[in-house]
């Protein structure tokens, strides 16, 4: 799926998928896609339509593992994303959540 042309409609319905993430060090994990949200973008000044309306993905993984923010290939059944640009933003004992943006 093209990360550029994807949109919050588009999204909402791979809310529930299972990706496989394959790590430098050539293991995998997984991350489950818990959310998709509108997202607020503030802007001080509006000069042209943006292309979209924004959105994030939020992903959920192995509590015992924290991936660094980065760019990582997400294969799923019903979607693939490539170079998705992921933000660890929590932690706890059941989850490690993760944050992708789309402006």
């Amino acid at each position: 799926m093209d990360l550029g042309d994807l949109t919050f409609e588009a999204a909402k319905p791979l809310v529930g998928t299972t990706f496989e993430v394959t790590l430098e060090n050539g293991r995998t994990t997984t991350l489950r896609l818990d959310e998709a949200l509108p997202y607020e973008v503030r802007q001080r000044r509006q000069r042209t339509k943006p292309k979209r309306d924004a959105f994030a993905l939020y992903l959920l993984g192995d509590p015992s593992l924290v991936l660094p923010q980065g760019m990582y290939t997400l294969r799923g059944r019903e979607a693939t994303f490539e170079n998705l640009f992921i933000v660890p933003i929590g932690q706890d004992e059941t989850a490690t959540e993760y944050e992708a943006v789309f402006t």
